[in-house]
């Protein structure tokens, strides 16, 4: 894999809107990095003066925030880094990827070790998902009685940079040699800190990048507790999941006490919430995973109205009792694979309509459901529902339910009031005030509603603080009144991205329709089973991220 292949796929988090992209990005790499070697060159001729001003300016920039929930009340901050820093963190892992296979090959219980992803939705992914890990654990297992499971609470945004070199090459080197950056722990401390506005605290959640450091943390974890535990124990890793299976009581408490150990050693915070012994029997899956997902829906147009009515109303009361679970995101998930009798659709629409209003971590989905049945749509449905979204996220700082929702009015042409334009416009949501200005630019929002505010904030400080991508996109999209490309060609790096016509917003991309079937199709097998579905069981007792049959977690 190239430090290009790398950025083109595994830059922007997956959670993000259609638009948002990199691959103009890493086809011009190439170009970039030789122009921007000239560039740096040419400044070494100059005053010492001018490289200190040239050098202060690239010295460390600062992620885009963009936050998005998990379920209940608990959010993740993605973070989306600065290109120009990136960029480098990116070519030092692929220059130096043979070392970190290394390390990753010292775990033998891990079952996230990042591979490249041949299917192209991401540049890596990990060895195994996580409905398969769980399916390992199982089949191991067979002869142990306890089980400890536990994981590091907040796992990315935790990581304190400086252990990466220490977990590398221990604490004595890295502390003896902290400014040799041939030491592979401390160029990715470096690259990390620099890319995070000189902050030793976190890593971004939503980079390709980030599981690899992460992944380096936790093969080198796992071999201490190889080490200590030998056969004596089963263990299994994923991200920051450990399952360990233990023949006694006894085991298992020494075990977690060591895994609580190594973990305080390095500035990581066990989860306690998560953390527990269990002995046999236990059950594997919540009841509410086992009651959707075997839920059947018959195949007669007035049954299979009654089926959708009472599947939706069993996830809801299932929602309400496991408030800390996707109920609802697992729910969408099968309702998205129904076959579907044209008499049923006024029904459906108005169920994930209602279950996108309850629960917006769900809104990824029901855009592709609307999108694959667009002629059937009833827009001013839609309407109401994604205004009522945007009004009550937009005060919240809840960046992902509206940028979701926005997108769903440039797929559907719905225009929005003045009112909610300017709630838009006057937040610090960059993902979302991008997308509305794409709306304003198609005429969906009007003329007359004022971005002056967004205007005056489009610097050339600004392209390395956490607003570069509103910066760079806003002037070079044409989409502010005022001609402002000096403020881009004053900062050498972005002036080269503009140069070579660089994007990071394509406001071509829509979002991709899946396959309808027809279940009067006497060749199409109705789907009526869980064993028919495609998708995982959920995690259960635990963090759940958005895309809730990943197992990804941070």
């Amino acid at each position: 894999m190239t430090d290009s292949e790398l950025l083109e796929k595994g830059y922007f988090a997956k959670e993000l809107p259609p638009p948002f992209q990199t691959k103009m990005f890493a086809e011009k790499l190439t170009h970039i990095k030789a122009d921007w070697k000239a560039i740096t060159i040419a400044k070494e001729k100059e005053s010492k003066a001018d490289k200190d001003v040239f050098k202060e300016k690239f010295w460390e920039s600062k992620w885009v925030i963009h936050s998005i929930p998990k379920v209940g009340f608990s959010r993740r901050l993605l973070g989306i880094p600065n290109p120009f820093h990136q960029a480098i963190l990116t070519k030092s892992i692929i220059d130096k990827w043979a070392e970190i296979e290394t390390i990753f090959n010292k775990s033998t219980i891990t079952n996230s070790k990042p591979i490249q992803d041949i299917t192209g939705n991401r540049a890596l992914k990990s060895i195994n998902t996580f409905g398969e890990f769980k399916k390992e654990c199982l089949i191991s297992s067979f002869d142990k009685l306890f089980e400890v499971k536990t994981d590091v609470s907040r796992y990315y945004g935790t990581i304190y940079t400086h252990i990466i070199p220490w977990i590398i090459h221990s604490k004595s080197v890295a502390k003896s040699k902290r400014k040799d950056t041939s030491l592979l722990g401390n160029l990715l401390d470096k690259n990390l800190r620099e890319g995070n506005s000189g902050q030793t605290l976190g890593i971004p959640i939503g980079p390709d990048t980030s599981l690899v450091i992460a992944e380096i943390i936790g093969c080198t974890l796992d071999e201490m507790v190889q080490k200590k535990f030998k056969t004596s124990i089963k263990g299994f890793r994923y991200i920051d999941d450990y399952y360990i299976y233990c023949e006694s009581q006894a085991d298992a408490e020494k075990v977690f006490k060591f895994i609580q150990s190594i973990f305080a050693e390095y500035q990581l915070d066990i989860n306690e919430e998560k953390t527990k012994i269990t002995k046999s029997p236990f059950p594997f899956e919540t009841d509410w995973s086992i009651e959707l997902g075997t839920f059947t829906f018959r195949k007669h147009p007035q049954s299979q109205q009654t089926d959708i009515e009472r599947f939706v109303s069993v996830a809801f009361k299932n929602a309400k009792n496991n408030p800390k679970d996707s109920v609802l995101n697992f729910a969408i998930s099968i309702l998205k694979n129904i076959s579907l009798f044209d008499e049923s659709w006024k029904l459906y629409q108005s169920l994930i309509l209602k279950i996108a209003l309850t629960e917006p971590v769900t809104l990824p989905v029901v855009a592709q459901i609307l999108v694959s049945y667009r002629p059937k749509v009833e827009k001013l449905k839609v309407k109401s529902v994604v205004e009522n979204i945007i009004k009550e996220h937009t005060l919240k700082g809840h960046h992902f339910e509206v940028a979701w929702a926005l997108w769903i009015c440039k797929e559907f042409e719905i225009k929005l009031p003045d009112t909610i334009a300017e709630l838009v416009f006057n937040s610090n949501d960059v993902i979302s005030i991008l997308i509305a200005l794409d709306l304003k630019n198609n005429n969906l929002i009007n003329s007359t509603v004022s971005i002056a505010q967004i205007e005056a904030d489009l610097t050339t400080e600004s392209l390395m603080d956490e607003k570069w991508l509103l910066t760079y996109e806003a002037i070079t999209q044409g989409w502010v009144p005022t001609p402002k490309i000096k403020t881009i060609k004053d900062n050498e790096y972005f002036g080269l991205l503009h140069t070579y016509q660089v994007q990071f917003y394509d406001k071509d991309k829509t979002v991709t329709p899946f396959k309808l079937t027809s279940p009067n199709d006497p060749k199409q097998a109705q789907i009526t089973s869980t064993t028919e579905i495609k998708y995982e069981a959920p995690k259960q007792e635990r963090k759940l991220g958005v895309t809730t049959t990943s197992g990804d977690d941070y």
